[in-house]
């Protein structure tokens, strides 16, 4: 697994227990669970569950079971390394929160966090079982699918990850981790060709999210400050030098400071340490509070744990197929919306971005590259 996915994977089991926790207490609350069962995985059949010559512990409402899964979660999260006594306990609880619960994402929720104190003590197969039933109860959500991926690829079952990646795309088809993962599956199951029309397709949203970001049509910017701030966001998966140099550009050219902030936030993500010079530039010129705020973590970010600049997430031997299919993808897109329709629109006044977005070969720390396309400096000319 590469750095980045692994930065990745390290992340999602939470974030996606989080995506499903806002659903399901708040929206999905009442929805009935129906014939689903998830509190049946073969890990907690034999030590979760009260013994035969004990009694059944008294049933428990609703508002207790949710509680009991709220308190199981933050204990989990709390500790690093589980006793075994308390992992017990804990698999205990939420078994019975799987099982008990009338609130169907409340019983996934259970599942998934099942999966995950499994999963943290490297027992996959476990954790496989109980992110399957959490899919089982809600199949239309795309976190668990995510967790279950993920799981799967730990395990190195190539094909079963990437189906199951392929539905994750397929539900979140414009976040670029996605297709990311879901290449970097191919490639570590054998299949180049798919991997290159993935990579491809990753490519493609990529340029998307760099024309919403910076294209503009008579000086104006096509986009508003709210999705030029979200296409900003959603770049931050794209740790490669074309990237890099558009964001370069975009820093110093920005007129909102809504922008010029996730712009600033994202470098930190990265940590690229090429972005050093014009955010220590930016942030002796730079007027807004909320702004100056962002490159000050950003900064400290790439000082804590600096990343060299590099090419990007697409393996160096197919780059050049990857390169063919985004542009027949492209190809294939504009003929659908109608060939000629829209076309030009922005292409004057977005060069400079576009050229540092693509530039190849180029790096963000580069004289002449990053510093001709955005450090104050050399003179910029943003359009």
């Amino acid at each position: 697994m590469s750095l980045m996915t692994a930065r990745i994977a390290s992340s999602s089991f939470f974030a996606c227990l989080s995506l499903c926790v806002g659903m399901g207490l708040v929206a999905g609350c009442g929805k009935d669970a129906g014939t689903a069962d998830a509190g049946q995985a073969e890990a907690g059949k034999n030590d979760a569950g009260a013994k035969p010559d004990q009694p059944a512990p008294p049933a428990l409402t609703q508002a207790e079971l949710e509680a009991l899964y709220v308190a199981s979660k933050d204990r989990f999260e709390a500790t690093i390394d589980l006793p075994d006594a308390a992992f017990r306990e804990i698999q205990a609880d939420l078994m019975r929160v799987a099982t008990e619960a009338e609130d169907v994402h409340l019983r996934a929720n259970a599942s998934l966090l099942l999966g995950g104190i499994h999963e943290a003590r490297n027992d996959q197969r476990s954790a496989i079982s109980f992110y399957r039933q959490a899919i089982e109860l809600i199949p239309e959500e795309a976190a668990p699918h995510i967790v279950l991926a993920l799981a799967l690829s730990k395990d190195q079952k190539w094909p079963e990850a990437i189906a199951e990646q392929w539905i994750v795309v397929e539900m979140i088809p414009d976040d670029l981790v996605g297709w990311l993962l879901l290449g970097e599956f191919l490639v570590k199951g054998g299949d180049l060709e798919e991997a290159a029309q993935v990579y491809g397709a990753y490519e493609l949203r990529r340029k998307g999210l760099l024309d919403g970001l910076t294209l503009k049509h008579d000086g104006e910017y096509v986009k508003d400050e709210a999705e030029r701030a979200a296409c900003a966001e959603a770049l931050a998966p794209a740790v490669d030098n074309g990237t890099a140099l558009a964001l370069l550009y975009v820093l110093d050219s920005e007129t909102s400071p809504v922008v010029r902030e996730r712009v600033a936030a994202i470098m930190g993500e990265q940590r690229l340490i090429g972005y050093k010079k014009l955010l220590e530039a930016k942030l002796a010129t730079e007027p807004v509070a909320e702004v100056k705020q962002a490159i000050e973590w950003a900064l400290a970010e790439i000082e804590r744990d600096p990343v060299e600049t590099a090419p990007g997430p697409i393996p160096e031997t197919i780059a050049k197929q990857v390169e063919a299919e985004a542009a027949a993808q492209a190809a294939a897109d504009q003929a659908a919306a109608g060939e000629g329709e829209g076309e030009g629109e922005g292409e004057a006044d977005a060069g400079a971005a576009a050229q540092a977005g693509d530039a190849a070969g180029a790096k963000p720390g580069d004289p002449g590259a990053a510093d001709s396309a955005a450090d104050p400096a050399t003179g910029a000319d943003p359009k």
